[in-house]
């Protein structure tokens, strides 16, 4: 009876907030805290702004529009007779007169009835268009941003093929369009000590069997091969976790829809490179009518080497070198 899949999730990328000098920047298993940035400075709130989450942007702005709404309501409630026909001494009644100010409705039963209500009521309208016209303007540049519907395998692997021990992985488009003019670009990064005895981060481009693709629309099963230029060769899964190993994979193309340029990223920590597996094979050579099958169900499933149910078996490899 063949032995089953193996399945363990990858240590996803963490973005830090942006201009937070309290962001925390994971990759793989690597945390690294950001110090000594300062305050963060006003003039990239829109970067920032960007980058909020959706629920965190509509909280954002429905306490912008709240907060609006109070303070000029307090302004007209500290002075009576601000406004006409309001009850005095009735808060709610400035704040309605509020919101239909800074909506500029003007239902016309209350109206500014000193000077200084049309102070106030003046000041808000330019306020509220203010608010209006950068609030629509964040959320065009929100829904504009193009995204990439991207994925990439739970795990690496090494395994031999062709006979040459090789560093695969997965990736794959989750959209049913294409991907023009695909590129990737894979990046070993871990710590070495130099002969001085200072510990310095190296990054190690890795060579790739295809960087360029044409058209991604399936699959695309990334090689890099571990010979002796290899940053992988004789190294083993222990070597890698020792050095703080992480594999970084990003995947760049122009999305033919959008007609935009689009990318995603992923990193692997060394726990998530296993040596001495390879992929189940997710197409089917079974045909429906004139239909073969593409099973993204098993796109993350991998087998140990030498065990039925993968695309690429092969002798056990203790490690390269």
């Amino acid at each position: 009876m063949s032995e089953g899949p193996v399945r363990k999730p990858v240590q996803k990328v963490i973005r830090p907030r942006v201009g937070n000098d309290r962001g925390v920047f994971q990759m793989g298993t690597s945390q690294i805290k950001r110090v000594g940035l300062g305050r963060r400075h006003w003039g990239d709130i829109y970067h920032w702004m960007l980058t909020l989450s959706w629920t965190h942007f509509f909280l954002l702005v429905g306490a912008l529009y709240l907060v609006t709404n109070l303070a000029f309501a307090l302004a007209f409630f500290l002075v009576p007779g601000s406004i006409s026909n309001a009850r005095p001494g009735y808060f709610l009644d400035t704040v309605f007169f509020s919101i239909e100010t800074l909506a500029t409705v003007g239902y016309g039963y209350m109206n500014p009835g000193s000077t200084y209500g049309h102070i106030v009521a003046s000041t808000e309208i330019l306020l509220g268009m203010v608010e209006v016209a950068a609030v629509t303007g964040l959320l065009f540049a929100r829904f504009s941003r193009p995204t990439s519907r991207i994925m990439f395998s739970d795990v690496a692997v090494i395994t031999p093929f062709n006979g040459v021990p090789t560093l695969m992985l997965r990736t794959g488009n989750e959209r049913g369009n294409l991907i023009l003019e695909a590129s990737v670009r894979a990046t070993l990064i871990r710590r070495e000590t130099t002969m001085e005895g200072q510990i310095f981060t190296r990054f190690y481009d890795l060579q790739l069997e295809r960087e360029h693709s044409g058209v991604f629309a399936l699959t695309w099963t990334i090689l890099h091969k571990i010979d002796e230029s290899s940053p992988f060769w004789g190294k083993s899964q222990q070597d890698l976790h020792n050095e703080g190993a992480t594999l970084s994979v990003a995947v760049s193309g122009t999305d033919d829809t959008l007609n935009d340029f689009v990318h995603a990223r992923q990193t692997y920590a060394a726990e998530h490179i296993y040596f001495n597996h390879h992929f189940a094979d997710i197409m089917s050579d079974k045909l429906e009518g004139n239909v073969r099958i593409l099973d993204y169900s098993k796109f993350h499933d991998i087998y140990p080497d030498g065990t039925a149910g993968g695309s690429m078996p092969g002798a056990a490899l203790a490690h390269p070198g």
